[in-house]
C-alpha cells in the first residue's frame, strides 16, 4: 500500500478555488441552458396564440360570411372567390394550408384543390373551442404537406345559419417557431448576459478572497511547522549539550577508572576481579560510543561544511553491525541549506525508524538528483506496516511529510505488512 504526502499549497489553493468555482460555472451554464428551453417555450407558446388568433380571425371574416348552398356543393365560382379571399388574406403570413370540412368529413374547400371533395375520417377537434397539435403525417389529409417540416394544426369548429356544422382547419409551419425563439432570446438576451457577468464577477471575486484565504492559512500552518520544528531542533541541542557535557564525560572517566583498576586488579593477581572491572569497562565504552551515535541522531552536523552524504552516511553507521547497508549517496552541489536539511531530517526520521520498528537485516539508500528534483529514498527488508492504519510511532513521520509538503516537496511511503517500506521524498532543486 502506498500514503502519499501532502500536496503542495499551490495544488491546494487550485483545488479549493475549482471546488468552489466549478458549482458556479456549472450553475451558469445551466441557466443559460433553462433560459434557452424557456424562450423557446415562450415562444412556442406565442405562435400557438398567434396560430389560433389567426385561424378565429378567418373563420370569422374569410370563411363564415362565403358558406353557403354553392360552396357546400362545391360550385367552382363560390371556391373561387373563397380562395381569392383567403390568398389576398394570408399572403405573406405563415399560414401554409387551409382546410374547411363539412359534418361528414368531406372537404368542401383547402387551398390545395387536390384535397377538394376528398372525405376523410374526421379529426379530434369537434369541440366548441379551437384545438391546437402537432400535425400527424401520417393522416392521408397530410399527404401533401412538407413531410420534411414540422407543422402546428388549429382547428376550429363553425356553425352556419341553417344550423350545420363544419371544421375549419390552419396549418401553420413550425420553422418559424425558431424564428420566434430567437426573437424571444434576443429579447432575453442582454439581461441574462448582464445577470451572468455580474454573477461572474461574484464568484470571481469571492474565489480570489477565498485563494487569499486558503494562502494565508497555509502560510500561518507552514510557520507553526517550522516553529515546531525549530523548537525541537533547540530543545535537542540543548539535551545533546548537556549529555555532551556531562553524562557522556562522565561515562567515559569511568570506563577509564574500571579499565585502570581492572588492570591493578589483575596485576595483584585477582583474576576474577580484573575479569568483572574489565567487562564492566568495556560496557562503559559501548554506552559511551551510542551516547555519541545519539548525539549525532539529536544534533545534526552543520550540513554546509560537512555535505549531507557524509551526515547521512553517519547515520546509517547507527544501524550497527547486523544490518547490510547498500548506500549510493552523491553530493548535490545545488542543493540550499533549507533543502538538505528537510533531506537530512526525513533520512534521519526513516532510518531511526528502521533501528526503533522494523527489525531489517538490509537497507538501500540513494541520493540523487532527476529531472531537476533531488531524490532520497529508503528501503528496507524489515517487519513493514498498513500506512492506512495511524499509529502514535508514526508521529515523526508525519511531521516530516509536513514539512515536505510546506517546501513544496512530494513524499511517499509505500509499505506492506511483512514485506518492508520505502520511503520516497522528491523535492525540486533551486
Amino acid at each position: 500500500m502506498t500514503q502519499r504526502g501532502s500536496d503542495n499549497p499551490r495544488m491546494i489553493v487550485r483545488r479549493e478555488v475549482l471546488r468552489f468555482a466549478v458549482p458556479g460555472v456549472v450553475g451558469m451554464v445551466l441557466l443559460a441552458l433553462a433560459s434557452l428551453a424557456i424562450s423557446a417555450a415562450v415562444a412556442r407558446q406565442q405562435s400557438v396564440s398567434d396560430a389560433r388568433t389567426t385561424t378565429e380571425w378567418l373563420a370569422r371574416t374569410v370563411v363564415e360570411p362565403r358558406i353557403d348552398a354553392g360552396l357546400r356543393t362545391g360550385r367552382p365560382a363560390r371556391i373561387a372567390e373563397l380562395d381569392a379571399a383567403f390568398s389576398a388574406s394570408v399572403r405573406g403570413s405563415d399560414v401554409r394550408a387551409v382546410r374547411l370540412w363539412n359534418e361528414d368529413g368531406v372537404i368542401i374547400y383547402a387551398n390545395d384543390p387536390r384535397l377538394i371533395g376528398e372525405q376523410f375520417a374526421m379529426p379530434a377537434e369537434t369541440a366548441d373551442a379551437p384545438e391546437q397539435a402537432i400535425a400527424d403525417p401520417n393522416r392521408p389529409e397530410n399527404r401533401y404537406l412538407d413531410p420534411g417540416a414540422n407543422w402546428v394544426q388549429v382547428s376550429l369548429p363553425l356553425v352556419s345559419e341553417d344550423g350545420s356544422r363544419y371544421l375549419f382547419q390552419v396549418s401553420k409551419e413550425q420553422d418559424t417557431l425558431r424564428q420566434d425563439a430567437r426573437s424571444v432570446w434576443m429579447a432575453f438576451a442582454p439581461l441574462l448576459a448582464g445577470s451572468m457577468v455580474l454573477l461572474a464577477a461574484l464568484l470571481g471575486l469571492l474565489a480570489i478572497r477565498m485563494a487569499r484565504r486558503i494562502s494565508d492559512e497555509l502560510r500561518t500552518r507552514e510557520g507553526l511547522l517550522r516553529s515546531a520544528m525549530d523548537a525541537s531542533e533547540l530543545e535537542r541541542r540543548r539535551i545533546a549539550a548537556d549529555l555532551h557535557d556531562g553524562t557522556v564525560q562522565q561515562l567515559a572517566g569511568v570506563s577509564y577508572a574500571l579499565a585502570g583498576m581492572a588492570a591493578r586488579a589483575n596485576a595483584s593477581g585477582d583474576a576474577d576481579s580484573a575479569q568483572r572491572l574489565s567487562d564492566a569497562a568495556g560496557a562503559s565504552r559501548t554506552s559511551v560510543r551510542e551516547l555519541r551515535t545519539l548525539l549525532v541522531d539529536i544534533y545534526p552536523p552543520n550540513l554546509e561544511t560537512s555535505g549531507l552524504a557524509p551526515a547521512i552516511a553517519t547515520l546509517l553507521d547507527g544501524l550497527g553491525p547486523d544490518v547490510e547497508v547498500d548506500s549510493d549517496l552523491r553530493e548535490l552541489s545545488d542543493l540550499d541549506s533549507g533543502t538538505r536539511t528537510v533531506l537530512y531530517r526525513v533520512a534521519r526520521e526513516a532510518i531511526a525508524n528502521v533501528c526503533k520498528h522494523a527489525g531489517a537485516s538490509r537497507v538501500a539508500v540513494q541520493l540523487r538528483q532527476a529531472d531537476a528534483h533531488a531524490v532520497l529514498s529508503i528501503e528496507d527488508d524489515g517487519c513493514g506496516f498498513d500506512p492506512a492504519v495511524e499509529r502514535a510511532d508514526h508521529l515523526g513521520l508525519r511531521l516530516v511529510r509536513d514539512l515536505v509538503a510546506s517546501v513544496g516537496g512530494h513524499l511517499t511511503v509505500d509499505s506492506v505488512l511483512g514485506e518492508g517500506t520505502l520511503v520516497t521524498v522528491r523535492l525540486e532543486l533551486p
